[in-house]
């Protein structure tokens, strides 16, 4: 073969080789080939055993709990995709969303290069999903407040910030400890609170965060005599007649609840104790704390106009 022949042979292999690895780095696994991370072991809030990478670079997270603890232990340079719920939390404003609730791309996930993933515990579809691109999938659970410690410290496992984790968790823990030891043994002081959760009569009873939460601020919730989520009729709101009507943040007013059949003459309504909480306050993580002093000062808040309403000190 002539010179020029090898030159032209060497050359259409280099090609060939090129596109080979090209090929390669775009379709291999995740996890696969020779680049392969160190991994350790955790134990998810389900109980499952899953396989981390040990210093993950690359994390989506369609669970705000786990999206606030991140950003709260400066760790949000590694969120590379959230879904919409998770840009309520301060600090993601530059981390792509990627979908809502379990809605994700599979496309997206591969091109993103994800090496962990965060879901809620009941997310079975995107499990599915990303366990068949093999993406590590940590399930976490935060429907308690005192799911809350926990959850922070495996955050914090997984991203390999033990320390600073625990101090978190710790601080939380001392405020659950402390709010339950402090607890007034009279009740009567306790304005009685209904939380409309994003639309009409939707509200939570108890065995729930959001209960936990207008507890540990000082209230009581109407529907406590309930579990879970909770569809509550209209003769029943007007029976309970509430001290306070708390709504989400952008999801109604006064003047809305008030135009609903009934509900004009209840006692909230008459005395104006119609309050709005951002979306923020309602995640369960570190700022667990912040959150129950928040709305213990909207509810005291409301108190106090009542008061001065009638003259009274």
């Amino acid at each position: 073969m002539s010179r020029r022949g090898h030159i032209l042979s060497a050359c259409a292999i280099s090609v060939w080789l090129l596109t080979v690895v090209t090929w390669l780095a775009h379709h291999a696994p995740v996890h696969g080939g020779s680049c392969t991370p160190k991994m350790r072991d955790v134990i998810d809030m389900t109980g499952q055993r899953t396989g981390v990478p040990l210093d993950p670079r690359h994390i989506l997270s369609l669970c705000t709990s786990a999206t606030d603890t991140m950003v709260r232990m400066g760790a949000a340079d590694r969120l590379v995709a959230i879904d919409a719920y998770g840009r309520a939390i301060a600090g993601t404003e530059q981390v792509e969303v990627i979908g809502k609730g379990s809605a994700v791309s599979q496309e997206v996930v591969l091109s993103r290069g994800i090496d962990l993933a965060f879901l809620w515990w009941y997310q079975d579809d995107a499990a599915a999903m990303l366990e068949r691109l093999s993406v590590p999938v940590v399930r976490i659970r935060s429907a308690r407040a005192a799911e809350t410690p926990a959850m922070i410290r495996l955050v914090g496992e997984c991203l390999g910030c033990m320390e600073h984790a625990e101090r978190e968790a710790s601080r939380v823990e001392g405020f659950l400890e402390s709010a339950v030891a402090g607890a007034p043994e009279g009740r009567a002081e306790r304005p009685r609170v209904y939380f409309e959760m994003y639309g009409a009569y939707k509200t939570v009873g108890r065995e729930t965060y959001s209960d936990d939460l207008i507890r540990l601020a000082g209230g009581d919730n109407v529907a406590a005599a309930t579990t879970g989520s909770v569809l509550l009729s209209a003769e029943r709101l007007v029976e309970c007649d509430p001290d306070v009507v708390l709504l989400i943040e952008g999801f109604g007013d006064a003047a809305t609840v008030a135009a609903r059949p009934g509900l004009a003459g209840l006692r909230a309504i008459r005395q104006g104790r119609v309050v709005s909480l951002e979306r923020r306050w309602l995640v369960a993580g570190p700022a667990l704390p912040e959150a129950a002093a928040h709305l213990r000062a909207l509810l005291n808040e409301t108190a106090s106009d009542q008061r001065s309403c009638h003259g009274l000190p």
